[in-house]
Parts: structure tokens; C-alpha cells; sequence
């Protein structure tokens, strides 16, 4: 595949997945990932997820800005810094291919898993949470446990999407530093950066004024089956390699 080619796609892949969230709030991540693992390696995949979505969440940030639960953002990161080391010590040792079957298992997880039950939770957890999630990020390029941890907070809807995207921007910011730290050269991959920072951008702007025609729930269960579909490929990946 040229290099054009990847552009290409990077870009679809960045605009609808922008588009997406911008639409049902979920969903465009994995398909980001679904893209940039088919046309990258997956380290240089995993590394580059940590900025390719820094124009939507700066963009979520900025309109919820005055709604931002900032002592959640400050206990969430400052366990993100002790999770982000153990999970670079990880990612750095890990085989690919073990990479890639412990990640179809996270990704059928997310999936399936039932979710968790509503209840409250206080500010003083977001530490463990955000050392939870560093790693898992880290190592998979997927997060998955913040969210459901501010979904059983007392916060309003808007609040908890403004924190969400707070914390991943200084998250990412920290993930970024990790990788290059152990020698990803994200120089090499600027037009990569720079095709998925626009056209997310583009996503955004055109899934906040577009009115889905789909119920939620059918949306959900496409997505469930995207992301079966797309463990699936990581599993054979990693048991055929």
C-alpha cells in the first residue's frame, strides 16, 4: 500500500470518526484504531493514538470549559503519571503478537461486558482510575475504564464530557512524551498528524449539525459488532504470527 493510500484512508477513517462522536458520543475511536492498525504496524499504531484525536478533544474541552470538574482532572492525572511508566516498561517488552491477542481480549471485553452498576464514586478514586487506565491505554491504545468511572459520578452530562476530554488531552500529552521517550520518532509520521488532525477537525464541525437517523441502540449494537469483528482480526494476527 503507497503512501498516498494511507493518507486516504487515515483521513475517512479520522472524519468519520470524529463525525461519530460528534453524533452519539461513542463509537469513533474504534474506528480510528480499526484504520490505523490496517495500515500501519501496530506500536507505530498504538503510539500514534495518543494525537491523532488531539483536535476533537481540545474542541470538547474548549466548549465545556466552564463545567470541567478540575480536581477529578488533578487526581486523574497525577495517577496517569505512575500509570503511564508501568505502562511504557510494558509496551516496550511485550511481543506484537501477544500484543495483539491480549488486545482482541480487551476489545471483546468492551464489547460484551455487561456494564457496571450505577453508584457513587468519589474524587479521591479518579487516582487509582487514572493509573488504571494510563496503563491500559499505554500498552493497548484504547482506554476503557475512565468513562464508566465518571458515568457513577453526581456530575451533569456536560460536565462529564468536558472532564473526559481534559483528562485524555493530559493523558495523551503524557503518552506522547512515553513513546517518544523509548524512541518512536512521530516526526516521521507528521503527514499522518497532520490529514488526521484536520479532517477530525472537519468530523466534528459536520457531526455537531447533523441530526442521525439511526436509534441509539441500533448504533450500539453496530458498533458491538465492529469491534467483535475487529478483535477477531488482532487474535488471528496474533496467533498466526
Amino acid at each position: 500500500m503507497d503512501e498516498a493510500t494511507r493518507l486516504l484512508i487515515l483521513a475517512a477513517a479520522s472524519f468519520a470518526a470524529a463525525f461519530l462522536s460528534a453524533c452519539f458520543s461513542v463509537g469513533g475511536g474504534y474506528v480510528l484504531f480499526g484504520a490505523t492498525t490496517w495500515i500501519l504496524p501496530l506500536p507505530s499504531a498504538i503510539a500514534l493514538q495518543s494525537v491523532l484525536s488531539f483536535g476533537s478533544l481540545l474542541s470538547r474541552t474548549q466548549a465545556f470549559w466552564a463545567e470541567i470538574d478540575w480536581p477529578i482532572v488533578r487526581t486523574f492525572t497525577a495517577g496517569s503519571l505512575l500509570g503511564v511508566g508501568g505502562g511504557m516498561w510494558l509496551f516496550s517488552r511485550a511481543p506484537e503478537s501477544l500484543l495483539a491477542i491480549c488486545l482482541a481480549v480487551l476489545l471483546w471485553a468492551l464489547a460484551w461486558a455487561p456494564p457496571l452498576r450505577a453508584g457513587g464514586m468519589q474524587r479521591g478514586a479518579f487516582f487509582g482510575v487514572g493509573i488504571a487506565h494510563a496503563v491500559v491505554g499505554t500498552l493497548f491504545g484504547l482506554g476503557a475504564i475512565l468513562q464508566p468511572a465518571l458515568l457513577r459520578t453526581p456530575l451533569a452530562r456536560t460536565a462529564i464530557v468536558g472532564t473526559f476530554a481534559t483528562c485524555i488531552i493530559l493523558l495523551e500529552v503524557l503518552r506522547t512524551g512515553g513513546y517518544a521517550m523509548n524512541g518512536f520518532a512521530y516526526a516521521d509520521y507528521w503527514p499522518h498528524i497532520a490529514v488526521g488532525t484536520l479532517t477530525g477537525l472537519a468530523g466534528t464541525y459536520a457531526g455537531k449539525r447533523f441530526s442521525p437517523g439511526i436509534g441509539e441502540d441500533a448504533f450500539r449494537l453496530i458498533m458491538k459488532l465492529f469491534v467483535t469483528a475487529l478483535g477477531a482480526r488482532f487474535f488471528y494476527r496474533g496467533v498466526t504470527a
